[in-house]
């Protein structure tokens, strides 16, 4: 990619694909499984970058923050090209039928043609403003489609199905079945989701119950990436019971399995195994420790050297630096790890309860119930369902999930302040009681000044918002329009600062 702007002092976001060309892959990654994988390993490898020399952004996306505004797609393409950048395939259209007509070519012959992998087609409007216009659906934007392209599948015989804990205590099927080659990839196993999954498969067969060992399934690899049983082509046994097939008791401690809507669930958070480094790694994530990645504790899980999040605190950086990882140690890392780990000690109460895994409750939750009035630890601990469900947005089955979920970390929370976790005291800042939604952007420093004024940080638009900060006050986005209508302040992100002080 450029590695210099042709106009000095410009402030400009570029988004792109990171890609390993075929060309480059046939020359210079021989043995490698596809060049798909090979973008994805070849840009995180941190020990030796010189490979990324040989990968390709394709640059889709021109962000300008200058004072004139962009007004059409192809507009952000012939910039992105006078600097440089590599694009993708483009045309204006402005039929659909010349869009469907193209696809059925790239489906016959252009897709296998192009010098990179592509999964399908994207279709977007060309005007910006209508493009923000159409806002989102699903989180997504509705102004751009992508029209996928057929799956490449495969029959293969099905061996067995296994039955893996998550982090989140979710116990998932896993089918394992004799090899076959899609998309570049042998694949062995591919997730059935959940029990209603194997319901489906099993019925979309005809007269079948469930699904076993040695029935002849289809499988593929959707978006030429992720493996997924898609039928059952025959089966050995159609009278499979299912009952018979899924565990009652979770494979890694033994405790007693319940369903959540169409999920096995295995409630031990604080002591099966399987949950235990997905615990500390939510509570790294939630608290906002920087550099310690999942790796590394995945590593201190395996070695003993942790067995809960309050062990974080304990380990000597010795010894952390010493810890290998897939053959290398973490060595000087461990410095950087501790400083970052030790600096956050000092947690608003949300932020300490709505961090330690808590089933139904993250911090935004949590926030509700501090400041209905349980605003330390003694209080939380004497609240009672009742008292809890009668808070606004709680309800009986959440405050029944935190009560029950608060017992059980009891132990846990009398640890992590044993090593040094403190509670700071409530803010009553600028923005006590104060709601604020941000579109457009992301920014974790204003996200942790907002809860540390005193305000919650909500994901949407709801009537009781108090703020939609956006990078432009007069967007015209889904999120713009519904906060207007109800009366929400939209200001910018310089002017959120000025709130903030």
């Amino acid at each position: 990619m450029p590695h210099y702007l042709p106009e000095p002092g410009k402030d400009i976001h570029v988004r792109g694909e990171i890609v390993c060309l075929k060309s480059d892959f046939a020359q210079h990654f021989p043995g490698e499984s596809n060049p798909r994988n090979t973008a994805s390993g070849t840009a995180k490898r941190q020990s030796d970058p010189t490979p990324c020399k040989h990968l390709t952004v394709i640059a889709f996306d021109l962000v300008d923050d200058g004072p004139v505004q962009l007004k059409e797609k192809r507009d952000e393409f012939f910039i992105l090209e006078s600097y440089g950048f590599k694009l993708p395939n483009w045309k204006d259209y402005t039929k659909l039928s010349t869009v469907f007509s193209l696809y059925s070519i790239y489906v016959d012959t252009k897709r296998d043609e192009i010098d990179y992998d592509i999964d399908g087609l994207v279709v977007c409007l060309n005007n910006n403003a209508a493009w923000e216009a159409a806002g989102e659906k699903n989180h997504r934007p509705a102004g751009s489609i992508a029209y996928k392209f057929p799956h490449e599948s495969a029959k293969t015989t099905l061996r067995n199905i296994v039955w893996q804990v998550g982090n989140s205590g979710r116990v998932t099927p896993v089918a394992e079945f004799d090899s076959v080659p899609l998309a570049g990839a042998n694949v062995r196993r591919a997730s059935l989701h959940n029990v209603s999954n194997i319901k489906r498969i099993a019925a979309e067969y005809g007269d079948c119950h469930g699904i076993g060992a040695g029935d002849t399934i289809m499988v593929s690899r959707r978006n030429d990436v992720i493996p997924y049983v898609e039928s059952l082509v025959s089966t050995m046994n159609p009278s499979h019971s299912f009952s018979d097939l899924h565990p009652s008791e979770c494979p890694e401690c033994k405790t007693p399995l319940v369903f959540e809507g169409e999920y096995l669930i295995c409630s031990n958070t604080m002591s099966c195994p399987a949950q235990i480094s997905g615990a500390i790694k939510r509570w790294v994530k939630k608290v906002g420790i920087l550099d310690l990645g999942e790796t590394v504790i995945e590593a201190m899980c395996e070695t003993g050297m942790i067995s809960d999040t309050a062990d974080l605190y304990t380990v000597e950086e010795d010894a952390l630096s010493a810890l290998e990882l897939s053959g290398r140690r973490v060595g000087s890392s461990a410095t950087t790890i501790l400083a970052n780990l030790h600096a956050k000690k000092e947690l608003p109460l949300h932020v300490l309860i709505g961090s330690i895994g808590i089933h139904l409750m993250g911090r935004s939750m949590c926030k509700k119930i501090i400041d209905a009035g349980y605003d330390d630890l003694d209080k939380v601990a004497a609240a009672s369902v009742e008292d809890l469900a009668a808070i606004p947005a709680m309800g009986q089955t959440k405050a029944e999930s935190f009560v029950n979920g608060f017992k059980q970390s009891i132990g846990l929370i009398s640890k992590l302040m044993m090593v040094g976790i403190t509670i700071k005291a409530p803010s009553n800042g600028v923005m006590k009681g104060k709601t604020v939604c941000m579109t457009g952007f992301r920014d974790t420093a204003m996200h942790t000044a907002i809860e540390e004024a005193g305000g919650t940080v909500k994901s949407s638009v709801s009537k009781n918002l108090d703020y939609l900060v956006c990078k432009d006050p007069n967007s015209t986005s889904g999120k713009a329009k519904k906060a207007r209508a109800q009366g929400t302040a939209i200001i910018g992100v310089s002017d959120m600062w000025s709130v903030l002080a």
